[in-house]
């Protein structure tokens, strides 16, 4: 990350994050979840890229299930001052329509961008995903919400 003067990275400990569903933006065999990431600290900070863990889990196993697609999205810096947040999209398409051996994830383990601890976040609602092929993918984080 190329870092304006000033300002570092956003240590992952500050930084808290949160899942929330976005039914009105679903529909024909898509499926959106929006991940929220919000500064606690007293500094502002900087967050660049695509989650850099995000798995989909099962929480009565906890077997990591699904298959992730590539990360869409465009780079962007996104400066966060205390209290802002940053968001990133998670995208679902149906298992249904594929013929693929599927398993439902009811949480999901995060991370800020160059930070390697997650964290266990658990999902609004249970989504069922392909082992293979890949049916969700998750956006580079944005200054905006696109909901």
């Amino acid at each position: 990350m190329s870092e304006p003067a000033g300002f570092a990275e956003c240590d992952g400990d500050n930084l808290n994050i949160s899942i929330a569903a976005q039914p009105m933006a679903s529909g024909a065999g898509s499926f959106y979840s929006e991940i929220t990431f919000t500064n606690t600290s007293s500094d502002t900070c900087l967050v660049e890229g695509p989650p850099s863990i995000f798995n989909l889990a099962d929480s009565a196993t906890g077997a990591v299930v699904g298959k992730r697609a590539e990360d869409s999205g465009l780079p962007e810096v996104v400066q966060l001052a205390p209290g802002a947040s940053a968001y990133s999209t998670i995208h679902f398409t149906n298992a249904g329509a594929y013929d693929c051996e599927t398993a439902v994830a009811d949480v999901a383990y995060v991370s800020p961008p160059n930070w390697d601890a997650s964290r266990t976040i658990a999902l609004e609602s249970p989504v069922t995903v392909c082992n293979t092929p890949a049916t969700y993918n998750v956006s580079w984080i944005s200054a905006s919400s696109l909901f």
